[in-house]
């Protein structure tokens, strides 16, 4: 029990003298009514004393993908380029050096504008990743790279991306895609 007392005394001291949200809520919640009884888990929490998260923050870098055989195979990138032109699923205005500077492992601050739906995306450089066509420098995740090489049509970058599905009317298309980058077909 005297465990619980110093909790609830480190506790009011805090609420007394914090400047955070929820402190200065807290107080003013307790001028307004004269009760200090609405607790955090209490399901009718007046609004003042909802917790609000803070947006977190996405982590950018200049990094880019590795291109198993970028050196030799760059005609496959220019390929895979020209074909999500086609597709309409890059902006006409993309330029392909930039497109092609993002499988260089060289740093860079280009964005693509992608226009087709985010799971096609996501489900590219799924696949491209997965079968080791192009890997990510160490420290460096590929939705970092992704988020931030590639804006949608209002130039936002992308985010939540691993939480996309596999899209099943572009599955196959995608498929295809992907193995242009594959230096082992001729």
């Amino acid at each position: 029990m005297a465990s619980a007392n110093l909790l609830g005394k480190l506790l009011a001291s805090y609420l007394s003298t914090s400047n955070d949200t929820l402190a200065v809520s807290f107080r003013a919640h307790y001028a307004a009514t004269g009760s200090p009884s609405a607790s955090v888990s209490s399901p009718t929490l007046s609004p003042a004393l909802r917790i609000r998260r803070k947006p977190t923050s996405l982590r950018l870098t200049s990094a880019t993908f590795s291109y198993r055989w970028f050196e030799s195979e760059q005609r496959r990138i220019i390929q895979l380029y020209q074909c999500l032109l086609r597709a309409g699923w890059i902006a006409s205005n993309t330029n392909s050096e930039e497109f092609l500077s993002l499988f260089s492992r060289r740093d860079t601050n280009c964005k693509i504008h992608w226009i087709g739906k985010k799971t096609y995306l996501v489900y590219l450089f799924k696949l491209l990743t997965d079968r080791r066509y192009i890997s990510t420098p160490k420290g460096v995740g590929r939705w970092m790279i992704v988020s931030s090489h590639f804006v949608d049509v209002h130039g936002r970058l992308f985010t939540h991306l691993n939480s996309q599905r596999t899209p099943l009317k572009a599955q196959k298309a995608i498929d295809q895609l992907a193995e242009l980058l594959n230096a082992a077909i001729k």
